[in-house]
């Protein structure tokens, strides 16, 4: 801390015997032992105090952490973090009431027909938002016909 040696510790014991001299040598030192002890007891006592203070004010902003996520909306923060302009949500009412309009439009024609006369409409189907890729055609789902031109390839 100071960067005082062995040596130059010697010249200071040396000097202080000679202009204290060794009657009075004990009691200064007791006494300096004395000053230096309470000087340090309260360095370690002003950081302890310090400590505590830090020690409260991460708690105090962990308790103010954990007393907003009581008050988190999970579904707004999701809906607002996938569809910020809120775009997605309406095409998808829109298309919802565009499919209900359908439907209501098939029943109407149906009326209109007759009790035996049925007419069937397909349904708008209406994807998944994460869905990009489009559902397989009839022809790529059916399995592959098995014949003897296959078996030879492979």
């Amino acid at each position: 801390m100071f960067d005082i040696g062995w040596s130059e510790m010697a010249v200071v014991a040396l000097l202080a015997l000679i202009v204290i001299g060794p009657k009075d040598l004990p009691r200064v030192m007791r006494t300096a032992s004395h000053w230096v002890r309470k000087a340090r007891s309260l360095g370690r006592e002003f950081q302890s105090g310090i400590d505590e203070m830090i020690r409260e004010a991460d708690l105090d902003d962990a308790k103010n952490v954990i007393e907003s996520t009581r008050n988190l909306d999970v579904n707004k923060v999701v809906q607002d973090t996938l569809d910020p302009t809120g775009s997605v949500e309406e095409e998808v009412e829109r298309l919802e009431a565009a499919a209900r309009a359908e439907v209501g439009d098939d029943e109407d024609e149906s009326d209109r027909e007759g009790a035996g006369a049925t007419i069937v409409k397909h349904p708008v189907q209406i994807a998944p938002p994460h869905s990009l890729t489009p559902p397989p055609s009839e022809e790529e789902a059916a399995p592959a016909p098995d014949d003897d031109t296959s078996k030879k390839r492979a």
